[in-house]
């Protein structure tokens, strides 16, 4: 889990925003998705959130993208690029395999582009939320991922964009 330089050679795609936003799903009707283009990551579409101030809703600006390549074995963990409009923190989540939430946060700085890491074998599971059926106590299984969520841990409302998600070194 780090936030590292911006990786360009191999790595496969597992979730991408080229289909529009038929993959992506937010509970909340107040967060705002649409697809955009970002000089900055030519060739590639781009997500672009906006949110609301949190609710008592503890999930509400949570952002699914459904996985398209189901099994994440191949690579030692998860990357993508996020540019918050303000400084905030991000959750990042997903369930493996047994049902285990696995959840990770970094802190990102304002308007720039920031590339983020999630390495698998660093992740614990999500200490705030487990589904009734998750087989907690098993080890990490990244061989059926079905989706992957973000969320702005913000204050304020605001606005961000993230780009493809990407498994790699």
């Amino acid at each position: 889990m780090s936030l590292m330089g911006d990786v360009t050679q191999g790595g496969t795609i597992v979730a991408d925003f080229e289909s529009g936003l038929s993959a992506v799903r937010c509970a909340n009707p107040a967060v705002t998705l649409a697809i955009a283009r970002d000089p900055a990551l030519p060739g590639q579409s781009v997500l672009s959130v906006e949110y609301p101030s949190p609710t008592a809703d503890p999930a509400g600006r949570d952002i699914w993208c459904d996985a398209s390549i189901r099994d994440w074995s191949a690579e030692p963990a998860i990357w993508f690029r996020v540019r918050p409009h303000q400084a905030l923190k991000l959750s990042v989540s997903f369930f493996d395999r047994n049902r285990v939430a696995y959840s990770t946060w970094f802190e990102l700085q304002a308007g720039v582009w920031q590339p983020v890491r999630v390495v698998f074998e660093q992740l614990r599971p999500n200490p705030y939320f487990q589904r009734p059926d998750a087989k907690v106590g098993a080890v990490i299984d990244v061989t059926d991922v079905r989706a992957i969520a973000f969320a702005p841990h913000d204050p304020l409302a605001g606005r961000l964009a993230v780009s493809r998600f990407v498994i790699s070194n």
